[in-house]
């Protein structure tokens, strides 16, 4: 099992959305936050932070800080971190959830834009018996409501006990490769030579007299 390989695990998952994949999916398949937390910072930290900061649209502090594994990320990051890598969120049922319920929620985790899929999760959400799911989340139910509105961006610990109560799992994908800029190359530019720097020197004054 991959989780268990955990001294290689930077190894194995390195710019390989397959093995990310396969890895998320084992890590996050009993909800727990807290291990899927920790599966997010070590694909993150596997990779190359510089590029992975540009393709997700984040600073690379901000990657870092979010992902570090100290605190509970936001679920728009985590979808711009997995597009980035080329893996996508989807979602199946467990042995008693629902098959509509998952399919709903794979939707909108489809979708490119995280609002969009903040938006989606919110339209499964409110299409449940909210008391009831209210009570399986042990919390109040203005807060399920505030929380899944559609209007703010749920943590991974939030996302992940809803997926408990609705009885259903994660399930990451690859998507195809996204077209990206080169990555930049390794190392300090090549100094100019005595050629170079001796024509760099020359100015339109000293040129005029030539």
């Amino acid at each position: 099992m991959l989780a268990s390989n955990s001294a290689n695990i930077a190894d194995l998952v390195r710019d390989n959305p397959a093995a990310i994949s396969a890895y998320l999916t084992e890590s996050f398949a009993e909800n727990d936050a807290s291990k899927a937390q920790k599966a997010l910072s070590a694909v993150m930290k596997a990779q190359n932070v510089q590029i992975l900061a540009r393709d997700a649209g984040l600073r690379r502090d901000a990657l870092y800080r979010t992902f570090g594994g100290r605190i509970d990320p936001q679920l728009s990051r985590i979808l711009k971190l997995l597009d980035a890598m080329n893996v996508r969120l989807s979602v199946v049922p467990g042995p008693d959830g629902s098959d509509t319920v998952a399919g709903r929620l794979s939707e909108a985790f489809a979708r490119a834009d995280p609002a969009d899929a903040i938006l989606g999760l919110s339209e499964v959400v409110k299409s449940q018996n909210v008391s009831a799911l209210a009570l399986k989340l042990k919390i109040m139910r203005t807060t399920v409501y505030k929380t899944f509105g559609g209007t703010v961006d749920p943590t991974l610990s939030r996302v992940l006990n809803l997926f408990a109560a609705l009885q259903v799992t994660s399930k990451f994908v690859t998507i195809e490769p996204k077209a990206t800029p080169p990555r930049p190359k390794l190392g300090r530019p090549k100094k100019p030579g005595r050629a170079t720097v001796a024509k760099k020197k020359r100015t339109p004054d000293s040129l005029a007299g030539l």
